[in-house]
Order: C-alpha cells, then sequence, then structure tokens
C-alpha cells in the first residue's frame, strides 16, 4: 500500500481549511444535494465530499456511506490532495497502490473503484475531493471526469458561500454585541444628564436655601430687636397700670411675644442649616430633632411630638438643608392634618443598605382619590392649609434628587403615613417601588399612649 505524500503548500492549505470553521459541523443540504446528484448522474452506489486535514479525511457529506472519516494514510483522496490533479482507479485490485489497502479489502463495503476531483481554491489550495465510490470495478470516461469537476467546483462555490454566510452571520452578532454597548453607553450618557439636571436643580435650589438664609437671618436679627424692645415697654407699661383689664392685654400681649420669640428663634435656627448645602454625612437622628424644634415653636400647643433616638443607626450622605426641608414639610402637613390636637410619629429604621424615615400621624387621614394625588404639585384636598399642597410635592422631589423614594399610607379616619427611603451612599439609580424595603403591610393607626 502506498501512502499518500504531503503537498507543498500543506501548512496553507490546513490552516485555510480550518479558517472555513466548516470541519466536525452537522450535515447541511447544499452540499448532501451536490452528493445525492452525483450517485444519480454516475449511477454509483456512494458518493462523498471528503476534506482532508493534518491526520484524516472528514465527510461533510456522504450519501450511500455511513462512515464520517477515516485515517488519511490510507485514503485514496489523500493522493488526489498530493497532486492536485483528478484520479481514477478502475480496479483497485489491479492497482500496486491500493491493492492491499484496507478500504480496498474491506468484506463488507470494499472499494474497488474509485474517481474524485480535487477540491481546489482559486488560488490552488486543495481543501479535498469530491469522489465517486462503487464496490464493483468500472470504467470512467473523460467526459464523465468533466461533469464530475463541474460538480466539484459547485462544492467549492458553495464552501465559499457558506465561509460568507459565516463570516455574515459573525459580523452580525460582533454589530449586536456593539449595538448593545451603544445603548448601554446611551443608558449611561442619559442617567449621567439626568444626574446632571437633579445636581444643577439642587444647586439652584441651594442658592435660593442661602439667599433665604441671609434674608431670614437678617430679619430674625431686626424681629429680635423689636421684640426685646416691646417687651421692655410691656413690662414698663405693666407696672404703672392700675386697670384691671389693661393688665390682662399687657399679659396676654407678653405670652403671644413669647411665642413670637420662639419662632424668631426656630427661623434663625433654620437658616444656619440652609446655608450648608453640601452633600455630607448627616446623622438623621439630629434632622429630626432639629425638625421637632421647628415644629414645636408654632404648634406648642396642639402637637404632641413623638421620637425615639436611634444611636447604632448610620449617617447617610445627603444635603441635609434639604432633607430638612423636606422632612419639615411632612411635619408641617401631619400638624394641619386635623383641627384637633394630633400625635406625630416620628422612627428611623436601617434596611437593606438604607435608611427608612417613618412619620405617621393621626389626623383626619385621606381618601383613595386624594392620597393617590398628594404628592402633586399644587393639589389640595380643599383645606384652608398647606396641607396636601406643596408639602408633599417638594418632600417628593426632594427624596427623589437624592435617588430616594416617597410613599404615603393613608386612611379616612385613621391617619397618615409618609414613609422614605434613603440610600446611605448616593445611589447612581432611582430606586423603584419594587426595590424600597417598605413593609407591605403597615398599621397606621396611633394610639393614644404612643
Amino acid at each position: 500500500m502506498e501512502k499518500p505524500g504531503l503537498p507543498s503548500n500543506e501548512a496553507q492549505r490546513v490552516a485555510h481549511l480550518k479558517a472555513l470553521q466548516i470541519l466536525d459541523t452537522t450535515p447541511e443540504a447544499r452540499f448532501d444535494n451536490i452528493t445525492v446528484l452525483a450517485t444519480e448522474i454516475f449511477k454509483t452506489p456512494v458518493a462523498l465530499i471528503s476534506l482532508v486535514d493534518e491526520k484524516r479525511q472528514w465527510f461533510k457529506s456522504r450519501c450511500g456511506l455511513d462512515v464520517e472519516e477515516t485515517s488519511r494514510e490510507i485514503s485514496f483522496c489523500g493522493h488526489v490532495v498530493e497532486s492536485a490533479e483528478p484520479m481514477v482507479v478502475s480496479d483497485t485490485s489491479k492497482d500496486s497502490r491500493f491493492a492491499d489497502n484496507p478500504l480496498s479489502t474491506n468484506s463488507d463495503i470494499p472499494i474497488a473503484f474509485y474517481a474524485g476531483a480535487p477540491l481546489a481554491t482559486e488560488n490552488g489550495l486543495v481543501l479535498g475531493t469530491l469522489c465517486l465510490i462503487d464496490h464493483k470495478p468500472r470504467e470512467f470516461s473523460d467526459s464523465e471526469m468533466s461533469q464530475l469537476q463541474r460538480l466539484a467546483r459547485l462544492v467549492v462555490d458553495e464552501l465559499e458561500l457558506r465561509t460568507l454566510l459565516v463570516q455574515s452571520k459573525q459580523t452580525e452578532r460582533k454589530l449586536a454585541a456593539k449595538r448593545q454597548q451603544v445603548e448601554e453607553r446611551n443608558a449611561k450618557l442619559l442617567d449621567l444628564i439626568e444626574r446632571f439636571k437633579g445636581t444643577r436643580s439642587r444647586l439652584i435650589s441651594a442658592e435660593k436655601l442661602a439667599t433665604l438664609g441671609l434674608l431670614a437671618a437678617g430679619v430674625g436679627q431686626e424681629a429680635t430687636k423689636a421684640i426685646n424692645l416691646s417687651r421692655k415697654h410691656l413690662l414698663e407699661a405693666q407696672s404703672h397700670v392700675q386697670n384691671e383689664k389693661c393688665a390682662g392685654l399687657i399679659s396676654q400681649s407678653l405670652v403671644c411675644q413669647d411665642d413670637l420669640r420662639r419662632m424668631v428663634d426656630a427661623i434663625c435656627d433654620t437658616t444656619e442649616t440652609a446655608g450648608n448645602n453640601e452633600i455630607a454625612d448627616t446623622d438623621l437622628n439630629d434632622t429630626i430633632k432639629h425638625c421637632r424644634n421647628v415644629l414645636m415653636s408654632r404648634f406648642d400647643n396642639k402637637i404632641r411630638f413623638i421620637f425615639e433616638e436611634v444611636k447604632d443607626i448610620p449617617r447617610v450622605r445627603v444635603v441635609e438643608s434639604q432633607i430638612f426641608m423636606a422632612l419639615l414639610n411632612i411635619l408641617l402637613n401631619a400638624a394641619e392634618s386635623t383641627n384637633n390636637k394630633v400625635s406625630v410619629k416620628a422612627t428611623l429604621q436601617l434596611k437593606d443598605e438604607m435608611v427608612l424615615v417613618r412619620i405617621t400621624d393621626n389626623g383626619d387621614g385621606m381618601v383613595a382619590e386624594v392620597r393617590e394625588r398628594a404628592t402633586e404639585p399644587f393639589f389640595s384636598s380643599g383645606k384652608d392649609s398647606m396641607h396636601f399642597g406643596l408639602g408633599l410635592s417638594i418632600a417628593n422631589g426632594i427624596v427623589r434628587d437624592h435617588g430616594g423614594l416617597l410613599k404615603v399610607h393613608s386612611e379616612a379616619g385613621k391617619g397618615t403615613q409618609v414613609n422614605i427611603a434613603l440610600p446611605i451612599k448616593p445611589a447612581k439609580k432611582q430606586i423603584n417601588q419594587e426595590e424600597a424595603p417598605f413593609d407591605a403591610d403597615t398599621d397606621i393607626e396611633l394610639q393614644a399612649g404612643d
């Protein structure tokens, strides 16, 4: 038996074959149609599209044969690859090269006849053959070989077309990946734009708060001077008055002045916070206590404020002046939620890398229609107060600017609870209702003993 040799361009040939990405792929109709057509044209039981790599011949398409591959050393097609010329063996038993070849002496499916046409690329690389096999000797004319070569060129055309299709699909996948990258970058860019808008909004708000703070500080100082002078005059008048009714009016005026002094002190206290507009680590315990002081200065006789400081609650990275304004607006709404005396409870809780602020009142509460629109700007339930007007809208905007979420739960006749979730660190995106760690069922009713 004569083993096939290697062509001079073996390395380039094998590299090109592997670059086609066709070895060990599943059957394809485009190639099977050619082998079936070959068996019908040439009346042979077997037709193969054989691709030869370093050690084997692998059959991309096989009609009439169950074997997927054989060793290159015993292959007939290896001789065609070596010579790059068509080859016909009419009777293998009479050809010294193949007489004792295992494929020729196989008792079940012996190769008695072989005809192979090279599958050659434009630059002369022979990748394999389109070959015919019969189990008995036969002749093969030059005309028949010309037909077989034309079919072989069809196989090469299909190989090239398949390569283009594979490359096209790879390009589509790359384009899809690039498109996804572009979409992700666009999403990041849009997120940056939204964050920039939020930052710009906070800066504008900060400037307004700072200006308001300076104005309030000046007004507060002047008001304090006026109150002190007025109190001095009232005390002097009280020491000289003889009329009981006038004495009573002076006493009432002094009480009103005390209330006015507390309100001015609260305004001056607030301006200190309003002047600080930098993002900083903030203890919400202090912020709530500050809000309580302002609230009590205005509603001392109407409101019962309940708050227990949580010592181990982590600080949050926020603009304290803005969070103060948000909480104060919510507390003002709570204080004005009824004409009667009201209890307001504030709590802090750590959950899922967020600090939860819960403000509950036992005021009149809201019906469903009002509750659904409670955070809309300028929406009012018709009360003669700021409650359900701008207050919750302002608070909601500030909380969202900090990447948090505000949720209102209220029932008519039971009261209102406002839940706020603030991320401990500045969030990259706005959290949604599903991500907020609010309890599914919350009892908003404050008992008399709370």
